[in-house]
């Protein structure tokens, strides 16, 4: 089956961050990511179709080579090889799509009874939440297929400096695990920053703005969000395998490439340059605050390359072992590779 096409199936409940998986040999929910295989599904062609002329598919997950199976009319699905199948007519594996869109989703349901559709248990949506069969109609019934390919692995990165409107020559920093503005050195890896967008490709805000993480490439540590508004911003070690709401940001633009940067769960708390330290007129720590525009809440990236960065003698940063590395992207939970 190396050539059927491959796909990620989301959920159109919670902002979309759930996708279709395979975890311990039951059908679940996951937290999206498209480097775990256990996400990923092949829809195969049956070639009947159900009662409204629909085409029937079977779905094997890529990792397992397992099929969905439906036991009954509701209840949780059980999972079959798929070779012992696939030259069968057993309608317990066959599924279908409905035919109405709800902005791209629809019902994936059993072709036999389309009244039974697949859903989230009791509707609730967590990593790991069991997927079974019911008939009511909620948003937690609603999928859509994402056809997979290798750009959603590709890290979406921009390797950039973040400087603040108030403080022009100083960039964002990282300083005694403290994020901070610093005078602007080429050669200090703390100021480059990498703004990973695919971690967080189907995740936006309330204006529809796509969300990102803030990642220090010196450290592998992302900016995370603090105490709420008039606290100071946190550090947590990034880890690509696991979306993590409170590392997410997003941004608005505001006038010259400036930006407001904010929290994606709550548009209300924005970056602020917090200069604290009346001895030190030029030492700016970073909280986040109510949104008034001013110029210490106005940022700007700097796309830079590694050059720029003032690594004359390669063409990556050097990391220690322990740190975040973009090249083991395809680390799996389980510790294979892709």
């Amino acid at each position: 089956m190396s050539n059927q096409q491959t796909y990620m199936i989301i959920n159109q409940g919670g902002n979309e961050e759930y996708s279709l998986a395979i975890r311990g040999r039951k059908v679940v929910v996951a937290l999206y990511n498209p480097r775990d295989p256990y996400q990923r599904w092949i829809k195969k062609d049956n070639g009947t179709k159900d009662q409204e002329g629909q085409p029937a598919f079977i779905l094997i997950n890529e990792a397992t080579n397992e099929a969905i199976k439906h036991e009954g009319t509701t209840g949780p699905m059980s999972l079959v090889q798929y070779d012992t199948v696939a030259s069968s007519q057993d309608n317990s594996v066959l599924w279908s799509e409905s035919k109405d869109s709800n902005q791209g989703f629809r019902y994936i349901r059993r072709a036999s009874n389309i009244s039974r559709h697949i859903t989230v248990n009791y509707h609730a949506l967590r990593e790991g939440r069991i997927v079974d069969l019911w008939y009511e109609t909620d948003i937690t019934e609603h999928w859509k297929f994402i056809p997979y390919s290798k750009d959603l692995l590709v890290p979406n990165q921009q390797t950039i400096t973040i400087s603040c409107r108030s403080k022009e020559g100083y960039n964002l920093t990282i300083s005694d695990d403290t994020v901070m503005l610093a005078r602007a050195d080429p050669k200090d890896k703390n100021q480059i920053w990498v703004k990973e967008i695919s971690y967080a490709k189907p995740v936006k805000d309330k204006d529809g703005k796509q969300a990102f993480a803030l990642v220090n490439k010196a450290t592998g540590k992302a900016i995370k969000h603090g105490f709420g508004t008039d606290n100071l911003v946190h550090l947590a070690q990034f880890n690509q395998n696991y979306l993590d709401s409170s590392l997410l940001w997003t941004e608005s633009e505001k006038e010259l490439g400036f930006k407001e940067i904010r929290m994606q769960s709550n548009t209300s708390a924005v970056f602020h340059a917090s200069y604290v330290d009346e001895a030190d007129s030029n030492k700016a720590l970073l909280e986040l605050r109510l949104p008034t525009s001013s110029n210490d809440q106005l940022w700007k990236f700097q796309e830079i390359t590694l050059w720029d960065a003032g690594d004359a003698s390669t063409t990556t940063p050097e990391k220690p072992s322990n740190q975040w590395d973009s090249s083991k992207a395809d680390i799996f939970f389980d510790g294979s590779k892709n």
